[in-house]
């Protein structure tokens, strides 16, 4: 197993890093960072490398741009086991937003391809992993024409999931709808259905907040019904977000 400080724990000066994470961003502006693509793909790929380090591996090489990361991040949302096997949680929020931020790295990189292929591939395990509500933001950076039909499927696949108990461990109700707001701007009733959906399925307070920041997004009728029936549902609270909503 090579040594994965000097690619993850020392910055581009030399300097000793406590965490990747500055390099990662350093990165972004620092084209020193073609240097170690290569030594961090080889982490990648190598099984005997801690999980963390495999994981940084990808996190770095998806936030610059580079293919291979979008690769790893595909491959992990398959049916093999992700380069990180066996931390305590599966990070897929942090690798969407790494995703996310990448797109100006893959159109002067030329990669926006593997860049889509890698987001459409995490938009099809929404209803199965959880991404902390960061798989949104990234969608809305597809752009989210490209990932639409994904977004559906995998909404009406966590619809089925939400009709049998018991939940995921995570926030399902809340992950769909952050998902759906993108399509919005695209195809706002088919977004407007399946949040109709959800809600029929849950109507907790902390769903129906995130349904009043999608609704606040629409501009038809229909987002209008919507947005009384919530307040109607969840009352001064929900009004209040739907309010503060409207604001942004």
């Amino acid at each position: 197993m090579a040594d994965p400080r000097p690619l993850l724990y020392t910055d581009f000066d030399g300097n000793a890093l406590d965490t990747p994470a500055p390099l990662v961003g350093r990165g972004l502006v620092d084209d020193r960072h073609l240097e170690r693509v290569p030594g961090l793909a080889a982490v990648i790929d190598d099984p005997t490398a801690h999980p963390s380090d495999r994981l940084y591996a990808c996190l770095a090489l998806t936030a610059w741009g580079e293919e291979r990361g979008y690769q790893a991040v595909e491959a992990a949302a398959g049916a093999a086991p992700p380069p990180w096997r066996g931390l305590p949680r599966a990070p897929f929020g942090l690798v969407a937003a790494q995703v996310g931020i990448s797109d100006a790295m893959a159109e002067r990189k030329g990669t926006e391809a593997a860049r889509l292929a890698a987001l459409r591939a995490l938009v099809g395990v929404a209803d199965r992993e959880d991404f902390g509500d960061q798989l949104g933001a990234a969608i809305f950076t597809g752009p989210p024409s490209a990932v639409a039909h994904d977004v559906v499927a995998a909404t009406r696949r966590g619809l089925q999931r939400l009709d049998r108990r018991p939940w995921p461990p995570f926030d399902l109700p809340c992950q769909l709808v952050d998902v759906l707001e993108p399509l919005v701007e695209v195809d706002e009733p088919t977004a407007l259905a399946l949040v109709g959906e959800i809600v029929r399925r849950d109507h907790s307070p902390r769903t129906l907040g995130y349904v009043a920041f999608l609704v606040a997004t629409g501009t038809t009728p229909a987002a209008a019904a919507l947005a009384a029936h919530i307040v109607a549902v969840g009352g001064p609270a929900v009004a209040e977000r739907l309010a503060a909503a409207r604001l942004r």
